[in-house]
């Protein structure tokens, strides 16, 4: 008998002010396809969602592999066994390149397939290279897509796969495609929850969620074939910093945001500021020295913003091994920026307040990621005016400069 490889235990989940799931229970197995076709505004995301640890629990916890993942008390863990997600939003950064978004996938999920054949079932091969970006709407969710099931030919061992509308905007000869594909990836042992209005998974589902119930679907088609020998290489590691270095290569979105906001710091104190007047021993030097560094820290993360389309944010929280960020390129910036700084002020550089001023910078902008991390959770983070809270960081930064003036380090 297979064993239970997610469990949806008592869970409630609450959108506003309405509860969209109340005391809902799923078990699904090894070599199941639950499908959820119920009407717009049943839930179906909704459960997905929950079942990937996305969303926050008012009662209940989910479990992969025996395992949780997520309760009601707020309290998470990384799941032990990678999955496969494709969100109803698709997940994907718009400055990320086709196969970068799939291998990301692949390397979460602890090994790599040859891709090629699959972008060639699914005709883009040839946008391979392409940005994210630039693909139209059917393209990027044969993307999200591909993300989400090849996960499931990863190595020997069955895996959860859950997919939220992934045939949305695929033509005819994709969704059968597909559907050949979800018949391999059960015959294989993985379980599947797929929320879907297209007919055509009727023929793979092996259970159909109608109104509580877990009902036998007896329109499933069992096809009698050999599943292809599918070779696993190892994964590349540090994906989370792949990701984030070559988003910032490729959009400059740090030497952008935060670079700006530095220089334009710089420019003002060298217009204000005369530098026959300053004494390098006093308060007022290390000050000025470490502004710029520290007006680039209060920008934030740009990456996060960046995050934020088409719900990419989300697709990477869920998985749980961290987000991509910028901090590498903040400690150059504020490095370089501390530097400028002294040398416009014709001072000899102080290699120690150099590195001083790229720490300052990281500090400062994982403070407000940080703030921007937490809002994010919430159902309309914009209208959240957080960043008022940061004036409040003008006192450690008053405080480190004390304490360089009083180590003497100029």
């Amino acid at each position: 008998m297979s064993e239970v490889l997610l469990s949806l235990n008592g869970v409630s989940v609450r959108r506003g002010s309405s509860i969209v799931l109340k005391d809902f229970d799923l078990d699904l197995k090894g070599g199941q396809i639950v499908l959820l076709n119920g009407e717009n505004g049943a839930g179906k995301s909704t459960i997905i969602e929950a079942a990937a640890g996305i969303i926050p629990l008012e009662t209940g916890e989910i479990s992969h592999h025996g395992e949780v993942i997520i309760d009601s008390s707020g309290r998470s863990k990384r799941p032990q066994h990678a999955f496969g997600l494709a969100l109803q939003s698709d997940g994907c950064i718009g400055s990320q390149r086709v196969e970068e978004h799939i291998l990301n996938a692949l390397d979460i999920a602890g090994g790599r397939i040859e891709i090629d054949s699959w972008l060639d079932r699914y005709n883009l091969a040839h946008r391979r290279h392409d940005l994210i970006a630039h693909l139209s709407g059917g393209q990027r969710r044969k993307v999200a897509m591909l993300a989400g099931i090849l996960p499931g030919f990863v190595g020997s061992s069955p895996r959860v796969l859950l997919l939220d509308e992934p045939a949305s905007g695929l033509d005819e000869s994709s969704r059968t495609t597909l559907v050949e594909d979800l018949h391999e990836l059960r015959e294989r042992g993985n379980c599947i929850l797929l929320a879907s209005h297209h007919s055509d998974f009727n023929t793979c589902a092996t259970h159909i969620f109608k109104q509580n119930q877990l009902i036998e679907n007896e329109l499933t088609i069992s096809e009698n074939r050999e599943n292809r020998d599918i070779k696993t290489t190892s994964s590349r590691n540090n994906v989370v910093f792949r990701t984030g270095l070559a988003l910032n290569q490729r959009t400059l979105s740090t030497l952008a945001s935060n670079g700006i906001a530095g220089f334009l710091t710089l420019g003002i104190l060298l217009a204000l500021v005369d530098s026959s007047a300053i004494d390098s021993n006093l308060i007022q030097a290390s000050g000025l020295f470490l502004s710029a560094a520290f007006a680039a820290g209060l920008v934030g993360d740009n990456m996060v913003k960046m995050l934020h389309e088409h719900r990419a944010l989300d697709w990477w929280k869920s998985h749980r091994q961290g987000i991509p960020n910028s901090y590498l390129h903040a400690l150059l910036l504020g490095s370089g920026l501390t530097a400028l700084t002294q040398l416009g002020f014709d001072e000899s550089v102080s290699w120690s307040l150099v590195i001083i001023g790229g720490l300052l910078t990281i500090l400062t902008m994982s403070v407000i990621r940080g703030i921007d991390l937490v809002t994010s959770r919430l159902a309309r983070p914009k209208a959240a005016f957080t960043r008022i809270l940061t004036p409040v960081l003008i006192l450690p930064f008053a405080l480190l400069v004390q304490w360089i003036t009083d180590s003497n380090l100029l």
